[in-house]
């Protein structure tokens, strides 16, 4: 460790005292003894690289890269002082002279495995991602055995979308430390980001076989079993992130999120506020309560919560709260500023018919001006074996008691279920999700022509979101749209036989204003439905079902759910 650049150096007694005050951390000790011998010894290295881990010990960073900026002075060919220099300015912000450090150390040893995976690490930071996975790559590519750069290569990739090249690097990780529990959690993450959740669980249960006490891991285990419908399961694994770390906010609001589904909205509104009173700042528990506070028609309370999130979707439920509390000009000014800013989804479009029926005051329609339509309906019983594929898929779906069911105050005398339905292991066997996405394409192309804003817009990439409602006698839902979908579906699994003619119909209309009896309306459609059917509409279309008797009513509704912003 030691680099002798002068024939007058510290004695091996005072080099050993020195770094036994540091290693015992007695670092004001430590500090004197190394201010002693850097002055009595300017040219000797040691003395200076210990005193620089004490300053940054004691959190004095300039100083810290002082002292080390002298170490390398002392000894230009020691790379670890080169890679400790590097840790050092970034931990001051000097992400700059941090970079210039990195090709320092480079250009003195390219074969050098820490100086590239530093460079690697700076990078990154200053946002390059794509250099700092070259970077990463090239300090695994020197040392294959070299755990950190193939984690840190797993998130980079991770955070550029390259989720399949990111398992491999975590596959790695695991191979190479078969017992670091944050391995499998990283593996975990991408897993979950790819949509295999089953496998994302087991990920996730393996890091907490080896270490049980990893609070984030628990929470992540959580959200993955929420979004598989396991919401009882989810809300014992956020109690024990909890358990584990009173002050993790995220846990309290993940915790919440999964109670408000399961229909425990007081429950749900304390998670979040107790999040908020950890950490005031905390966007996404502002945002949560606001939407719980929304569902709830507390509209006050919740526009007070969506102005203080910057979060983009909060603005369209604050212009939700201002039409909702019949606050005509604030509304107005809202909706105006945001078809001005340009943006295109089905909030705007719905809010653009509602504002000319409730108002009476028409305002462009960016999403779609006329979506009745764009209302398409067909049986896919001519195409595929619609008993095998879905019916039977359904059925074993809501048999499953492990799939929970979901609060849903639009739906009377029903059940829906929680969490995606195309995530669901035995979906994935099917090929519902192939003939969506083909149906799907076939509606593109049919309107492909059209100048309304959903088809010129249509989203580069998109998610299905999905769940199963399932009906008794009697049973309906209540009018309302799907605020981040940009077209919805709906596949009949099975339809009731009819006692009146409207009976179990789909509704679809404008607006949320009821039509006025007696008067032929043009705002509105009903479509009669039959087990087999597909219908799509744009999701700016309010709908719901009209009441039926006798048999069960079974439904697959879905979005189509863009994976990018969208606007002109």
């Amino acid at each position: 460790m030691s680099n002798n650049t002068n024939s007058v150096r510290p004695s091996q007694q005072q080099l050993n005292s020195l770094l036994e005050l540091f290693q015992k951390g007695q670092y004001a000790a430590a500090e004197a003894s190394a201010l002693s011998l850097t002055q009595k010894f300017p040219q000797h290295q040691f003395s200076w690289k210990v005193l620089a881990a004490i300053f940054s010990q004691t959190g004095r960073k300039s100083d810290a890269v002082n002292a080390m900026q002298k170490a390398v002075q002392l000894a230009p060919q020691d790379l670890d002082s080169r890679s400790n220099l590097n840790n050092m300015l970034r931990e001051a912000g000097r992400f700059e002279e941090a970079l210039a450090s990195c090709y320092q150390a480079i250009t003195l040893n390219p074969d050098f495995a820490g100086a590239h995976y530093n460079l690697g690490v700076t990078l990154h930071e200053l946002g390059r991602l794509e250099e700092a996975a070259l970077s990463y790559r090239q300090a695994v590519a020197l040392k294959s055995n070299f755990t950190d750069a193939h984690s840190n290569l797993a998130g980079t990739l991770r955070q550029l979308g390259r989720l399949e090249e990111a398992e491999t690097s975590c596959r790695q990780v695991i191979a190479l430390e078969p017992g670091f529990a944050l391995g499998y959690s990283d593996l975990g993450i991408v897993l979950r980001e790819l949509g295999r959740l089953e496998e994302a669980e087991a990920s996730y249960r393996q890091a907490l076989a080896l270490n049980p006490n990893l609070a984030r891991v628990h929470n992540s285990l959580g959200s993955t079993l929420r979004e598989m419908g396991r919401l009882e399961d989810a809300e014992v694994s956020y109690r024990q992130a909890i358990a584990l770390e009173p002050d993790l906010a995220l846990a309290y609001s993940n915790l919440g999120v999964a109670l408000k589904i399961l229909g425990r909205f007081e429950e749900a509104e304390e998670n979040y506020r107790h999040a908020i009173a950890l950490q005031p700042g905390y966007g996404e528990a502002r945002y949560n309560l606001g939407t719980l506070l929304f569902e709830g028609k507390r509209y006050d309370d919740a526009a007070a919560q969506f102005e203080m999130v910057d979060i983009h979707q909060s603005q369209f439920y604050a212009v939700q709260c201002a039409y909702h509390q019949n606050e005509e000009s604030i509304f107005n000014g809202k909706l105006d500023s945001l078809i001005n800013q340009g943006e295109v989804n089905a909030v705007i479009g719905s809010l653009s018919h509602c504002s000319e029926i409730k108002y009476g005051v028409k305002k462009p329609n960016p999403f779609c001006s006329d979506p009745l339509k764009y209302i398409v309906k067909i049986d896919l019983n001519e195409q595929y074996d619609f008993e095998n594929i879905f019916i039977n898929t359904a059925r074993d779906i809501l048999s499953d008691s492990s799939v929970s069911h979901q609060a849903q105050v639009n739906l009377s005398n029903g059940i829906q279920t929680a969490g995606n339905f195309f995530t669901l292991e035995r979906v994935s066997k099917t090929k519902i999700e192939s003939i969506i996405h083909a149906e799907i394409e076939k509606y593109r192309i049919r309107f492909k022509d059209s100048e309304e804003g959903f088809i010129k817009n249509w989203p580069a990439s998109y998610t299905l979101g999905g769940w199963l409602v399932s009906m008794q006698s009697g049973g309906s839902l209540t009018a309302h749209i799907h605020d981040t979908g940009w077209i919805t579906g709906s596949v009949y699994i099975k339809v009731p036989r009819k006692t009146e003619v409207d009976s179990g119909n789909l509704v679809l209309r404008l607006s949320d204003q009821e039509p006025v009896a007696g008067v032929e309306n043009s705002q509105e459609t009903s479509l009669d439905v039959q087990t087999g059917n597909l219908c799509f509409f744009p999701s700016s279309l309010h709908h719901n079902t009209v009441p039926f008797e006798e048999e069960n009513r079974i439904v697959l509704a879905f979005d189509v759910i863009p994976t990018e912003s969208r606007g002109h």
